[in-house]
């Protein structure tokens, strides 16, 4: 529908002080700062890994020497999707618009797009738990307690299968298991969480438990060995308000491509005189390993996919 000037008849109105438009502040980006963020020229990108070996083998003198193959890991496909958003306005109202409430509508357009972006980078840890959003070849959600290994060995978990709560023994709990999680031969490998990715609603608890001078909640006046070894990342997009992640900033694989980044266009219709304004963007987003992520639903309740 195009907007025309009957319905918007204070923008038209000289004797108002000021018309109010879009005043509320955008929350700071979180997407680049969680991503790996990527640019790709073509409809999809494939990412796919090949594991090492496992432990050298002794071997007598003289003996033949231990062949083994590596694995061929699993593969994930990025499809690149559109996004759009545009709207119309009578030439008259371009025009005789008093307090330049329509010339700065195609701003707002600009402000829907980080929004998407935003939406969708979150999704990916709002869903996290959801067997029905999977993106890893595993066919696994991102925290899983079932995470099969590429050579059949034991599956390993990087999630709570009793929803622990954000506590600071329970962050011992959670930094312990991280560390302990096997590559695809089943060898260790040095992967230190450094991040505490939570929504707003624990934003005070995360930062009272890593930020502390000294151990936090407890008369005893121990050291804190959280301070200064993670970054609390509260985001505004994560709809849960007890779920709670940790992450390797350095070697975590959550994936944020850029086909096109949002563009802006503008034209008139001929006929009408009508201005016409659109944004347009394409990306896709998932993760190509669950490795340097771990998550809890923080609900207290069991879990398992």
């Amino acid at each position: 529908m195009t907007a025309i000037r009957p319905q918007f008849a204070d923008t038209l109105a000289p004797e108002l002080a000021v018309v109010f438009f879009d005043r509320y502040e955008l929350e700071p980006e979180m997407m680049p700062s969680i991503f790996q963020v990527k640019t790709s020229d073509r409809d999809k990108e494939s990412e796919s890994a090949v594991s090492g070996f496992s432990l050298l083998q002794q071997t007598a003198e003289l003996g033949p020497l231990d062949y083994e193959d590596p694995n061929q890991m699993y593969k994930t496909t990025y499809t690149h999707l559109k996004y759009t958003k545009g709207f119309k306005v009578s030439q008259e109202l371009w025009e005789d618009d008093q307090h330049g409430i329509i010339k700065n509508l195609p701003a707002a357009l600009g402000k829907a797009a980080k929004r998407t972006t935003e939406y969708y980078a979150a999704s990916v840890l709002n869903n996290a738990h959801s067997t029905s959003y999977t993106s890893y070849g595993d066919a696994k959600p991102l925290c899983s307690t079932s995470h099969p290994r590429a050579d059949g060995g034991t599956a390993q978990s990087n999630a709570s299968s009793t929803g622990i709560t954000l506590t600071e023994p329970n962050l011992e709990t959670a930094r312990t298991a991280f560390r302990k999680v096997l590559d695809d031969k089943g060898q260790r490998f040095t992967s230190n969480p450094n991040a505490l990715i939570v929504p707003v609603d624990l934003e005070k608890q995360a930062n009272i438990i890593v930020n502390s001078v000294l151990r936090p909640g407890t008369a005893n006046n121990d050291y804190n060995m959280y301070k200064g070894q993670f970054s609390v990342k509260a985001w505004e997009y994560i709809t849960s308000t007890t779920a709670w992640f940790l992450a390797d900033m350095r070697n975590h694989l959550l994936t944020w491509y850029w086909r096109i980044r949002p563009e802006f266009k503008q034209d008139n219709a001929f006929d009408s005189d009508a201005a016409l304004y659109k944004t347009r963007v394409r990306f896709s987003y998932g993760w190509s390993d669950w490795r340097g992520m771990w998550g809890s639903k923080g609900d207290g309740a069991s879990y398992t996919d």
